[in-house]
């Protein structure tokens, strides 16, 4: 429900939420790595905004990347 170590969730339609770790996304699949290795977010994030950048063009599956600041456990 909520891993202490996972630094990606995926935001599945209905509100389910899957966790995951980007570095064995990225080794897994170059379009993670791809997404990965994208400008990062804007430097000054405030609590609860984030920076968002479309990915529609990605294809299918694909929508959005919003960065988000988590306290670290």
């Amino acid at each position: 429900q909520a891993p202490l170590c996972a630094d990606v969730v995926f935001q599945l339609q209905g509100g389910h939420r899957v966790f995951a770790h980007r570095v064995y996304l990225a080794t897994a699949c170059s379009r993670f790595y791809d997404l990965f290795t994208l400008e990062g977010p804007p430097e000054t994030l405030s609590e609860g905004a984030g920076g968002t950048r479309d990915l529609s063009s990605w294809g299918r599956g694909f929508l959005s990347l919003r960065w988000e600041l988590v306290a670290d456990p």
